[in-house]
This record gives structure tokens, sequence and C-alpha cells, in this order.
């Protein structure tokens, strides 16, 4: 009997032990009120979801054109027409843009097109002629000039970048390239 005293009570200490330096780990480290989850009230909520936008704020515009991928950026300031506007208020105001961050200091809305950004020159072909267009931001594309260059009698390259269409931001750029096609 003495034998098995002797052998059991070692073990039972260091359980004892053990147990007790993880008691005591959990409570130095996860008992925190920090690490609990902080539970907040409904009335707190409701603040949150009807905040509104400050005259001081900004609003920008952010449209993804879809032909070559660009954003382009429009900010304002919010200003008196819509300071003081809910979320939902600003969503009802601007139909057809989603609203990708709102908050007092700032609201973000965004959309997508199709075509270019406005401004944008295409050089295309028409009826077999070489063409310049101007992107009108919506989609659509103004005829700038029709030019009397054949498609047909293009190298196979440039035919294919014709066929393709080629985008460029400014005039020059794209009067540039309808001089090399011509040579």
């Amino acid at each position: 009997m003495k034998y098995f005293i002797r052998k059991i009570i070692p073990i039972v200490l260091i359980f004892v032990t053990i147990f007790l330096a993880g008691y005591l780990y959990y409570i130095r480290y996860y008992n925190h009120s920090s690490k609990m989850p902080q539970y907040t009230n409904a009335k707190d909520n409701s603040i949150l979801t009807n905040s509104s936008v400050s005259p001081n704020g900004k609003l920008i515009f952010e449209t993804l054109y879809k032909g070559n991928g660009d954003i382009i950026k429009e900010e304002q300031k919010i200003g008196i027409l819509i300071a003081g506007k809910s979320k939902d208020e600003i969503a009802k105001i601007y139909n057809g843009w989603s609203i990708k961050k709102f908050d007092s200091d700032e609201v973000i809305l965004y959309k997508e097109e199709e075509g270019f950004p406005p401004g944008y020159y295409i050089i295309s072909s028409s009826n077999g002629y070489v063409s310049l267009y101007k992107s009108d931001g919506n989609g659509g594309e103004i005829l700038v000039e029709k030019t009397d260059i054949l498609v047909n009698n293009l190298n196979p390259n440039d035919k294919e970048r014709i066929l393709n269409n080629i985008v460029v931001k400014d005039a020059d750029e794209a009067y540039s390239i309808l001089a090399n096609l011509s040579s």
C-alpha cells in the first residue's frame, strides 16, 4: 500500500500542477474583457445605418469603362444639396449608381459603362475604310473623320490592329497613327 501511494502522489501532483498552470494561463490571456465580444444595443446600430453626410465631405464618382478597363474618377464637394442625407436617400438621388463607400466625410458612387471614357479616340474600320471616332463616354462613338485609306490595302499587322480598334487618349496621337497608316 505504501508503494502504491508513493507512486500515485507524484502523478496526482503533476496533473494538479498542469491543471493550475493551464487555468492561470487561461485567466491571464483569454479571459480579458477586451477579448470578449462586445454586443451593442439595437439603438446604437440604428444610429450607424441612419448616419448622414457632412457638407464638407467629398462625393466621388467612379466609372469603369469596359472597353479598355479604365476607371475615371470625378470628385466634388458634397455641398448643401445632399448634406445631411442618409445612404438610402443618396441611393435614390443617384439612381443607377451603386454606393461603394459611405461615411460622413466621403461617399463613393460606382458604375460600369460600355465603351470608352469620354474624349478617347478610336481608329476603326467603316465600310472598308479607316475611320476616326471619338467616344462620348456613354458607350457611343461620334465619327470624327472617315479617311480614304482602304483597310484591305494595309499590311496584315496594321489591318488586324484596325479591325480590333486602336484606342488612344488624345487627338495628336490618333492623327499620328493615321499619318503612319497612310504612308
